[in-house]
């Protein structure tokens, strides 16, 4: 009994030096912040004191306060309230308008704001105590009295919930009172249902139902404007990349007090750009996907789509990434802002990636890349133990490559490209030049969803020849079963004998005899042949663009669009028998098929960089490549045009897509 006291008493005593501890570590992160205020110290000093008597809103005080530094706003924003004034005028002038006109009128304005560049601040150095004062207060009302934050703990507060601003820039103005105002159609209706008036996944669904209603937004890939970040005038944008709008939601949905954050992935470990979604967190504890304006929670938020490390946007400042900060010489952009914290085991399987590195760069960090079609980018950092580094949590089936940064911001690979196998494995490409392949290249790019939807369209087509106009009788040279987003070369055989009229025709319903690209060469000369275009005339919808002679003019992004679904064809009169020995053809796609004419590199990773196996002037629809070393990364450039490329091994004959 005497020996469970003392180490009972034990426990206790070294519970209360943890505690002292955290609270001293905790006090030294506030006085520092109040330091960095400067003058503006007296107005937090200021809410500390209000809230002297309430332990619980002094503590969320202390949160905000700690993590201030780092946060940013304008320091004068009468500099940028001229250039959001016009872009009100011309959204209320334009109202009704096509989007892309209205984009094009909002691009004139940009450009007359071209040196636009007002100063930033940092928040610790100009907020005012009335006005956390007044956003500590609302949140409060929302968690405690509200209907749809009251499972949520005070971590989850603090950070759902209690921040004075969504973004950085964001002005420091009354959001909360505003913006409760703008269309929270039917939420009200929610408390006369015992099931779900405190649902905070319902509220969510039928707040961002109204968004969607009230703005129907046009998403883009690229910023057509510089960023608003008045929100009164953010709303009204009808166009914008995914951040604009799951931003903007975060403030709409934490005004109705609906916990609400921001979650992404820096680079799609498939192909460029990066990605941001928004979540809600649930009554159940789980963080359910959805988008800002576009789609709900409960529906599938890019499922098939490969990721490689997913974070979640923070108030709170990140120890790791501030620490790394500290340390390195040079910290790439996509880990220079310290407020985001790792949540990949949420979305996927995961697992720890250990790397062999050598014992010359202990103590340094090193960074995981992912290829974004031209170079690699980071997604993840880690920091370096002995001879060894650990990537924590990383996503499977992509191929990455662990790098180094000098402290003027070169990179440097220290090891190979590796595909992180669903095995849990870490499998390297490393040229084998003792043993060597023939290389047979269709594509520079993997068929993605947007392009399937129409791939089936040539299921079914035909290609005939025939001496009479009307082909009433005719010979069936090649019926197409292979959907491949592809080109394709057929060679005729020396029996079959000189035709006038070849053609391309679609008996299948729904076809409306989409392609993109047809070429005839003679037998003997194996010249390309060009006569007088044939077939079936006009076009979907009338769109002079999809005529039947778009097959014809030698660019794959242009494609024949029948008027009729089914039974409309297209070919060439040569005006006298001709003897052809080859055609080629290319469905509707993307335009990422070997296009005949371009001219192509390939490249392949040998030794820390990209190593040229030569140029050529594609002959046909495909390239042979010859005598290459096995188990490499290859990347194929079209140096002609175009600029969606992507990295792939070889296996088994094919091209296999990372």
């Amino acid at each position: 009994m005497k020996n469970r006291f003392r180490l009972n008493l034990f426990r206790f005593v070294l519970l209360l030096f943890v505690c002292v501890s955290c609270s001293q570590e905790y006090d030294k992160a506030l006085e520092d912040a109040l330091n960095l205020a400067g003058e503006n110290r007296p107005e937090l000093e200021k809410v500390l004191r209000h809230y002297h008597g309430d332990t619980l809103k002094l503590e969320a005080a202390k949160f905000l306060i700690r993590n201030m530094p780092g946060h940013y706003s304008f320091a004068d924003t009468t500099e940028v309230k001229p250039y959001y004034d016009e872009v009100d005028s011309v959204l209320t002038t334009m109202k009704g308008c096509n989007v892309w006109t209205i984009r094009d009128s909002l691009v004139k304005i940009d450009n007359k704001y071209a040196d636009l560049s007002p100063e930033w601040v940092e928040d610790i150095q100009i907020i005012k105590a009335d006005f956390l004062i007044q956003n500590i207060d609302s949140a409060f009302v929302q968690w405690k009295k509200g209907a749809w934050a009251r499972h949520l703990d005070f971590e989850q507060f603090c950070e759902y919930l209690l921040p004075y601003k969504a973004e950085e820039l964001q002005p420091l103005d009354a959001w909360r009172t505003y913006l409760r105002e703008f269309h929270p159609d039917h939420l009200d209706e929610l408390r006369y249902c015992d099931q779900l008036k405190n649902s905070s996944l319902q509220s969510a669904i039928t707040l961002n139902d109204n968004l969607w209603y009230y703005m129907r937004p046009e998403i883009t890939e690229a910023s057509q404007v510089r960023p608003i970040y008045r929100l009164s005038t953010r709303l009204r944008m009808p166009f914008g990349i995914c951040a604009d709008f799951t931003n903007m939601a975060i403030s709409v949905f934490r005004s109705q007090g609906i916990p609400v954050a921001l979650d992404f992935t820096p680079q799609w470990a498939f192909r460029s750009l990066g990605h941001t979604w928004n979540v809600v967190l649930v009554n159940n504890g789980k963080n359910v996907p959805f988008s800002g304006a576009t789609s709900n929670p409960g529906q599938p938020h890019k499922p098939d789509e490969r990721m490689a490390k997913v974070f979640r946007i923070t108030y709170a400042v990140n120890p790791d990434l501030k620490r790394l900060s500290e340390i390195e010489a040079f910290v790439p952009s996509a880990f220079r802002y310290p407020f985001f914290k790792d949540v990949t085991e949420e979305y996927m399987d995961c697992e720890d990636v250990e790397i062999e590195v050598g014992d010359s760069l202990d103590g340094r960090y090193v960074y995981l890349t992912v290829f974004d079609n031209t170079e690699w980018k980071p997604v993840d950092f880690a920091l370096i133990k002995g001879s060894k580094v650990v990537f924590r949590k990383v996503g499977m089936n992509s191929v990455y490559l662990p790098v180094c940064y000098e402290a003027g911001g070169q990179m440097k690979a220290i090891g190979h490209p590796f595909l992180h196998t669903y095995d849990k494995e870490v499998r390297p490409f490393i040229p084998d030049t003792s043993r060597r392949v023939t290389l047979r290249l269709l594509r520079k790019y993997p068929v993605l969803r947007h392009v399937q939807g129409v791939v089936m369209r040539l299921d079914s087509g035909e290609f005939h020849a025939s001496n009479d106009a009307r082909f009433r009788e005719y010979e069936m040279l090649y019926r197409v079963t292979d959907c491949s987003v592809t080109g394709r070369e057929v060679v005729l055989p020396d029996t079959l004998g000189a035709f006038r009229y070849w053609r391309y025709y679609q008996p299948k319903n729904g076809s409306y005899c989409n392609i993109a690209d047809i070429r005839f060469y003679e037998r003997a000369t194996g010249k390309q042949c060009v006569g007088k275009i044939i077939g079936t005339d006009g076009c979907w919808e009338g769109n002079p663009g999809h005529t039947k002679d778009k097959a014809f003019d030698g660019d794959l992004l242009t494609f024949f669009d029948a008027p009729v679904s089914s039974g409309a064809w297209t070919g060439m009169d040569f005006g006298k028998p001709v003897d052809i020995g080859r055609f080629v053809f290319t469905g509707r796609g993307d335009g990422n098929s070997i296009d005949i004419g371009d001219w192509y590199e390939l490249l392949y990773w040998k030794e820390g960089g990209w190593h040229s196996a030569g140029k050529r002037k594609a002959e046909t629809v495909y390239l042979l490549y010859e005598d290459m070393p096995r188990g490499a990364l290859y990347w194929l450039r079209d140096l002609s045009k175009g600029k969606e490329e992507r990295i792939f091994s070889y296996e088994d004959g094919k091209q296999v897509w990372w």
